[in-house]
């Protein structure tokens, strides 16, 4: 069976399952908006999912592209996004 991981502050403290509210998770802020990363550090992080919602001000990048090793996926929740691939806009 899994364990369940330590929850500190809203951030998982070790290896296991957890459940939090994004409210009650840790927040990052910068000059792009807002980040929830849901994972904890190094012994903490998810080995093959990565989860995290980004608010961002009208018109503000969330990131450059990365390649990712499997797949990458967006849900937009409220208002619109602007896709780049390869020069295209989609």
């Amino acid at each position: 069976m899994v364990p369940e991981a330590k929850l500190e502050n809203g951030v998982p403290q070790g290896q296991g399952w957890f459940v939090v509210n994004a409210h009650d998770s840790r927040w990052l802020h910068n000059e792009l908006g807002a980040y929830c990363p849901f994972e904890g550090k190094d012994d903490a992080a998810f080995e093959q999912l990565g989860i995290n919602l980004n608010v961002l001000p009208p018109g503000m990048p969330m990131a450059m592209y990365h390649e990712e090793p499997g797949q990458e996926d967006f849900l937009v929740l409220r208002g619109e996004c602007l896709l780049i691939v390869e020069g295209e806009e989609r």
